[in-house]
Formats: structure tokens, C-alpha cells, sequence
């Protein structure tokens, strides 16, 4: 088995189990306080009976009169529960991305400023082995699944956090024998907040310690600007000295590395995070449902199926039905209130367009821009846009999206999407337009319609937005 074929196979499990993590946030992360009280009602009832009337004798004299008076007391006790729900945690991040320099330039992966822009055919190549490098950019770190919680040390310092990060892995270039790996690594960091207001900036360092395949001591600086719709920008100087065992998945059935490798990696470079959460101390005794927020809409994923012009099927060839299929992950779209809140400028992680045999884009970190507008109040939402694919296609999208939140399932999204896509498939590559990952593909447009689903979405109301708190 190849090693970039074991790659893909450590790559799929994480996503599973990113999608199981998901299921069960709610209840990892979250603080449950409930308050218990006991109401004690008392109430006199006073009631008046006449056996017999009294009534006036001509001299002026009144009979006693015959009223009978009962007085009833009642006392009710009930227990009334009152249940609050509280983030726990300090930071919960699902993926970070850091273009980084630190390795061989002629052997650089080519994944850009924030190290995810690299040509599909050459991450899929199990014999690549990097190119020259166009900048200093060298390498990246690619971090999955961060949690930090508090740490109360040094007599209650402030900002100290204790945490894991589900996968990384440090690759200061395309030799993998020459990177560090490891699932479950530990972290220890310090923040030194200059601004406390969304969006938060922070000064801070971070002790690393990975044990699994790779053995590793990391100590990292990092400059952090977030979270902004769980999305952030980071800044990192760092080091990271390690060791791979021989027999470990970054050295076994390499042919340019046959024995055990000790990596020592010097980096820095700059960052950015998806669906990556930071909370402050007071935050944390904020309530879940008195949160701010700077988006109107933050999502997992996005899967749709879809009808288009195209004369061919992706699925079937001619004639069919539902000629293509689209989806997106990591999404979110902010809230512009300096200009009208409705409006909004958003990203994905990635975001693939496969509208027929011959027709297909795929943008990373595209850029979109749109109006955001309440049609039912709590329920439907209409959210026409425009976005810009430039890597590795180039394309436009020009659409709207109808929204509809279904009670039964609040955490899901039910769509119906329509628009058009005009560009390049290979566009966005420049020189490498010869990547046989698009191969058959080229120049398209074609107009869609289709039915999405929107996977652990949040759609946000106006009254939700920070600027409205």
C-alpha cells in the first residue's frame, strides 16, 4: 500500500469521526446548571351565610341577625426547575490551516498563504515530491478538531488553557519523512487579550505535546484575530523537534526514507480557521441562547442534487434526470451591519460545483457576497448571492438559496437552490492547467436548479446578531 494511499484512508476516518464528534456537541461541550425552587401559595377563603334575614320593627329596633361566617385556609406547594445551559469550553475548532516556511524550497507542497491552495492531482499523487517554491511558503499544518478548556493555575492566572487537538500534522514540505504527526496531541496555552470585543485580539503561546505516530515537543507564538462567525486569522512563530519510528505511516514504504527520521522544523506563518469558536472567561457564564453572533448563517456541510442544462450527466450520461451534484463544508457568512445587516460577505472551506459529464468547479476559500432576508419569521429565509471560485477552477456563481428550518430537525436545514456558474475548471492553476485531476474538463456554464440539504446549519435570526444585543 502506497503511503499517500494510507494517507487518504487517515483522511477519511477523520471525517467520520468529525461527523460522529458533531452528533454529540451539544453534550460534550456544554454546562448544564439547574435550579430547583419551591413555590408556597396560602390562600383564606372567608365566606358569609344568612340563616335569616334581619329585618326593622317600626320603633326603630333591628333584630339580631342570624349570619354565620366561615373562614377557609389553603395552602399549595409546587416545585418549579429551572434549567440554564452554558458553553464549556474556551476554544472548540473543527479545522485550522497554516501556511507555513521552514522547508526545502525546491521541494515546496505549493499550498499558498494559508498552505489548503494545492493542486488536487498533486496531493493525490503518491509519488509527488514538491516543486520550487513561487514564495517562501514552504509547507503547512493542517490541525483537526481543537479544544481548550480552562485552567486554573497560579493562583487563578488569567487565560491559561488546557486542551487536544484531534489530528495534526506539521509538513514543512512535500517530504513526508521530514514531517511530525500525531492524533490527540496535548496542548498548554497563555493569551494576553489587547481587545476583548468581537472580534477578540490576542497575543499568546502554546506547549505542544504529540505522542502518536510521531513523538514531538512543539512551542509555538501566535498573534490571533477572531472568531468572527467561527471564523479567525492567526499568526505563528514557532518550533517543533520530533521523532518518526521506522515503522510508522510517514517512514513504512517511503522509498526516501527507510529508517527512523528526527525531524526538527523552525516555522512561521499565518493562518486560518473554520467553524473555530473562542470564548473568553465571562463568556462562559453567558448563556447558549443570549450568545452574540456575527453571522447569519454557519454550517457543516451542504449537499445538493441537481437539474442543469448540460447535456450530459454526470451520473448517467444523456437523458437523464438530475444531471450534477453540489456541495460545500465549513460556511459562513457574516453579518455586514456598517452597511445594512442584511447584507453579508462569507467563505467556505471548499466548495465543489458538478453540473453535468463535462461541466465541473471546485473552489477553495472562495469569496461570496449576498442579502440575507427573513420571509417567515423563525422558519424561511431567501438568500440570493454571488461568488467567486479562483482555485484551483475559476468560476462565478451567481444564485439564490430558499431556506426553510423544519422544527423536527433544528439543527439541519432543508433548500432549494437555483442560479448559474460560468468559468474555467482549470483556471485557477495558471502554468499547471495540465492536471490530469480535471482532466476532460474545461470551460462551462450552465444554469442549475435543485433540492439541498444543509447538515449541523445554524441560521440566525436578527435579534441574534451583536450588534443587535
Amino acid at each position: 500500500m502506497g503511503l499517500r494511499s494510507k494517507m487518504k484512508k487517515i483522511l477519511n476516518l477523520l471525517l467520520i469521526l468529525i461527523i460522529l464528534q458533531a452528533c454529540n456537541i451539544h453534550e460534550q461541550y456544554t454546562r448544564t446548571e439547574i435550579d430547583k425552587y419551591t413555590h408556597t401559595i396560602k390562600d383564606t377563603t372567608e365566606g358569609h351565610y344568612y340563616a335569616n334575614s334581619p329585618r326593622n320593627k317600626e320603633d326603630g329596633v333591628v333584630n339580631p341577625s342570624s349570619r354565620d361566617i366561615y373562614i377557609t385556609n389553603k395552602v399549595t406547594q409546587y416545585d418549579s426547575v429551572v434549567k440554564r445551559d452554558y458553553p464549556n469550553f474556551i476554544r472548540l475548532g473543527l479545522f485550522e490551516s497554516i501556511g507555513i516556511f521552514g522547508g526545502n524550497s525546491s521541494r515546496a507542497i505549493g499550498g499558498g498563504l494559508f498552505g489548503v491552495h494545492i493542486d488536487p492531482s498533486k496531493a493525490l499523487d503518491q509519488s509527488y515530491r514538491g516543486s520550487d517554491a513561487k514564495s517562501f511558503l514552504t509547507g503547512g499544518i493542517y490541525r483537526v478538531g481543537v479544544v481548550e478548556k480552562r485552567l486554573r493555575w497560579f493562583e487563578d492566572s488569567k487565560d491559561w488553557t488546557y486542551g487536544f487537538t484531534g489530528f495534526e500534522l506539521i509538513m514543512p514540505d512535500a517530504h513526508l519523512e521530514n514531517a511530525l504527526m500525531s492524533f490527540m496531541n496535548f496542548n498548554l496555552t497563555k493569551r494576553y487579550y489587547f481587545k476583548e470585543n468581537i472580534p477578540n485580539f490576542a497575543l499568546g503561546h502554546r506547549l505542544g505535546l504529540g505522542a502518536y505516530p510521531s513523538q514531538y515537543l512543539r512551542f509555538e507564538g501566535f498573534a490571533e484575530l477572531g472568531s468572527i462567525g467561527g471564523l479567525n486569522l492567526r499568526a505563528y512563530l514557532g518550533i517543533a523537534q520530533g521523532m518518526n519510528l521506522e515503522n510508522t505511516i510517514l517512514i513504512d514504504n517511503n522509498d526516501f526514507a527507510v529508517e527512523t527520521t528526527y525531524p526538527r522544523v523552525i516555522y512561521g506563518g499565518i493562518g486560518v480557521s473554520y467553524l473555530d469558536f473562542i470564548n473568553r472567561v465571562p463568556e462562559t457564564l453567558r448563556e447558549w441562547k443570549d450568545m452574540e453572533h456575527s453571522a447569519w448563517r454557519i454550517g457543516f456541510s451542504e449537499f445538493s442534487i441537481l437539474m442543469t442544462n448540460s447535456e450530459t450527466s454526470y451520473f448517467q450520461g444523456e437523458n437523464a434526470v438530475i444531471q450534477g451534484f453540489s456541495m460545500k463544508f465549513l460556511t459562513s457568512n457574516i453579518s455586514l451591519p456598517q452597511i445594512d445587516e442584511r447584507l453579508y460577505v462569507g467563505t467556505s472551506l471548499l466548495n465543489a460545483m458538478f453540473l453535468g459529464g463535462a461541466s465541473m468547479g471546485i473552489g477553495i476559500m472562495p469569496i461570496r457576497v449576498g442579502w440575507f432576508q427573513q420571509v417567515l419569521r423563525d422558519e424561511l429565509f431567501i438568500d440570493p448571492f454571488i461568488e467567486y471560485n479562483y482555485f484551483p477552477s475559476r468560476f462565478y456563481n451567481i444564485g439564490a438559496k430558499l431556506s426553510l428550518i423544519f422544527p423536527p430537525l433544528p439543527s439541519h436545514t432543508l433548500n432549494l437552490v437555483a442560479g448559474y456558474a460560468s468559468g474555467n475548471s482549470i483556471g485557477g492553476l495558471g502554468n499547471n492547467a495540465n492536471s490530469d485531476f480535471f482532466d476532460g474538463y474545461n470551460t462551462f456554464g450552465n444554469f442549475y436548479l435543485g433540492f439541498q440539504i444543509g447538515l449541523y446549519e445554524r441560521l440566525f435570526q436578527s435579534r441574534d446578531l451583536k450588534h443587535n444585543k
